[in-house]
């Protein structure tokens, strides 16, 4: 009977040593608020590598830089010009690496609501998730993926190897369903992992089952590691190809403006941290909306088109007076006209023309304006194949409006019965025609005295054309007409000369102003760029020495 008592004991032991270990309440929820952030850091680290990835051979756009451009149409232009002015040279990585920063930030953040939501009691049975991890898991990625579509979905349409709108904007969001996807896995498993697990399970030793737990924790920890190790690179990789150029702009040679603009020269700005690179071979550029038969063109097809050679100039609204963003080229391409003609015309509701670029770009403008005149699709610059840097495969010029108009990279062209907005046009940019303009490039600084000095320079106004150059060597008090250089082309600047004979040494304060074929003399008021493009007369201040 002693010995029947004796083993009933040890039993009840046995299974009362046996039995789950469940932690305090306050235990659990410290644990779990510890070790969570551990997995959320390894999932946002793991979907930023797989963005990136993403990204340098799909050529999808990351939710980061989505983020960036929905920011971008959503502040006005003053807070756009004083975060420039804020962030400096580093205008456009630095916010890009701040948004990285705050998806991963948000990603950790987001462990917790998992942690809650999942109310796993502690110590728990096991790696394997369950149902209820997974299914959170899974509502994780799916509410991230919609509020992604909905909110980026003016974004989605980009794609920087130059796939059409449609298939662009199905790509981006099946990325997004991807990249959220990893991390409610990941993040699932990791935290799994990094839980505390029952120690004592039939037939392995805690020991065993401890020295698991510690290995399945750093192997979280080397997942950490690796992802951040792989997001560093994808972003050396992407910052190669950083678009070092924006802001280039077009020097005289010895103060003297060639009519032409060589295309190396040739003025440059885009609002990409990396340009776009369309390949031939997926890139189309579509004719659609409220035409009478739409169509696509491949870039083979494109090249087919009649075209026709123009001089056109280009000069960004960034250009303050005086400045050297304008540069001219000549464009071949089809016109906007003949390119509707081929597909039946415009219906009768058919109001404003939207222009679409493979980097999300976009631009709308009323038909009747663009009809009179003429804008052309170009797809050579000086008779070379457009740059990337340029506009490849194509980009728009259209005569009389600022080049932020004039979007490069373009794929489709969207006939519409509305205003459509974009980035400029959003942030309360001016987009009328461009204001009438003259430069003096030479004489600067000091020249000898002499009978005859030549002054010289260019005027633009767009597609007005110029009229009429006048200087004055005296601050503006008299003015003498200048020679004008025969016209390129009605949509070209013109150069001007004017032979100077200074009374004697001194200080000369010479100002220019033009007047526009419509006969409008160009106001000398002074304007800054932003936001509505710089006015005023360009001043040059110019000491007559003694030879």
């Amino acid at each position: 009977m002693q010995n029947t008592d004796q083993q009933s004991t040890k039993q009840q032991n046995k299974a009362a040593s046996a039995a789950p270990v469940t932690f305090p309440t306050w235990r659990t929820l410290l644990l779990s608020a510890l070790l969570a952030p551990g997995a959320g850091l390894a999932a946002s680290l793991l979907t930023t590598a797989l963005m990136g990835i993403l990204r340098l051979v799909a050529g999808i756009p990351t939710p980061v830089e989505l983020f960036g451009d929905y920011v971008l149409k959503h502040i006005n232009v003053g807070t756009f010009f004083r975060l420039l002015v804020v962030f400096g040279a580093n205008s456009k990585t630095y916010p890009l690496g701040l948004a990285l920063l705050g998806m991963v930030l948000v990603g950790t953040v987001a462990s917790f609501l998992y942690a809650a939501l999942v109310r796993l009691p502690l110590p728990v049975q096991g790696y394997r998730p369950t149902r209820r991890e997974w299914l959170v898991a899974l509502a994780f990625s799916v509410v991230m993926t919609v509020i992604g579509v909905v909110l980026f979905w003016n974004e989605l349409r980009q794609n920087f190897y130059g796939l059409p709108v449609g298939w662009s904007t199905f790509v981006s969001a099946l990325a997004l369903l991807a990249d959220f996807a990893l991390y409610g896995i990941v993040l699932c498993l990791a935290y799994r992992a990094l839980l505390p697990k029952q120690l004592v399970v039939s037939g392995q030793k805690s020991t065993v089952l401890a020295r698991r737990l510690l290995l399945s924790r750093a192997g979280v920890a080397a997942l950490s590691v690796g992802g951040a190790g792989a997001t560093v690179g994808l972003i050396r990789g992407y910052l190669n190809n950083y678009a070092s150029y924006d802001g280039q702009k077009t020097f005289p040679h010895q103060n003297v403006t060639s009519p032409i603009t060589p295309n190396d020269e040739h003025y440059t700005v885009t609002q990409n941290p990396v340009d776009p690179k369309p390949q031939p071979a997926l890139w189309r550029l579509e004719v659609v909306g409220l035409v009478k038969n739409p169509g696509s063109y491949t870039y083979e097809e494109v090249q087919q088109l009649p075209s026709t050679s123009r001089p056109i100039t280009l000069e960004c609204i960034a250009n303050y007076t005086g400045d050297h963003l304008i540069s001219t080229a000549i464009w071949q391409g089809v016109t906007l006209r003949s390119l509707l003609e081929r597909h039946g015309g415009a219906l009768s509701n058919a109001t404003h023309v939207a222009f679409y670029s493979v980097d999300g770009y976009n631009v709308s403008l009323p038909l009747n304006e663009l009809l009179a005149v003429d804008p052309l699709l170009a797809w050579r610059m000086n008779g070379a194949e457009l740059p990337q840097k340029h506009g490849f495969p194509m980009r728009v010029l259209i005569p009389g409006r600022y080049g932020e108009e004039n979007p490069k990279w373009l794929t489709r062209i969207e006939l519409v019965d509305h205003f459509v907005g974009g980035l400029y046009s959003d942030q309360g940019w001016y987009n009328g025609p461009l204001h009438t303009i003259s430069r003096i490039d030479r004489p600067a600084g000091h020249v000898p005295f002499a009978k005859n000095i030549e002054v010289g320079g260019i005027a633009f106004a767009g597609n007005r054309g110029i009229q009429r150059v006048e200087i004055s060597d005296d601050g503006g008090t008299t003015w003498h007409n200048a020679t004008l250089q025969a016209p390129l082309s009605q949509d070209a600047w013109r150069l001007w000369t004017w032979q100077w004979s200074p009374a004697q040494p001194g200080t000369y304060m010479l100002v220019s102003r033009a007047t526009d074929g419509t006969g409008e003399v160009q106001t000398s008021h002074d304007q800054f760029t932003v936001p509505n493009g710089a006015t005023g007369y360009h001043k040059v201040k110019v000491e007559v020495v003694s030879s």
